[in-house]
């Protein structure tokens, strides 16, 4: 996991893990990761997204395959009421 500048720079590593699964064809398997705000947020700036890279072979083959994922942060809305 790492965080990607709006340029498309990738800054470095910032977490990784390893999970060892064997899926059967045609078979579907789901795999949760939970980042906290805490974890992530030394790690972007203004308009930066983080990359998740999944890569997994089949032992038949050799084939590898991989998978990127990114997601975008957005600041939230602030709403101001001014009274007086």
């Amino acid at each position: 996991l790492c965080s990607v500048r709006y340029t498309g720079v990738a800054g470095a590593a910032f977490r990784q893990e390893q999970h060892r699964r064997t899926v059967p064809p045609g078979q579907a398997e789901t795999v949760t990761m939970t980042v906290t705000y805490a974890e992530y947020q030394p790690h972007v700036g203004d308009q930066d997204a983080l990359k998740l890279t999944v890569a997994g072979d089949i032992q038949e083959t050799g084939q590898v395959l991989a998978k990127e994922l990114r997601v975008r942060l957005h600041t939230p809305e602030l709403t101001l009421t001014v009274r007086g």
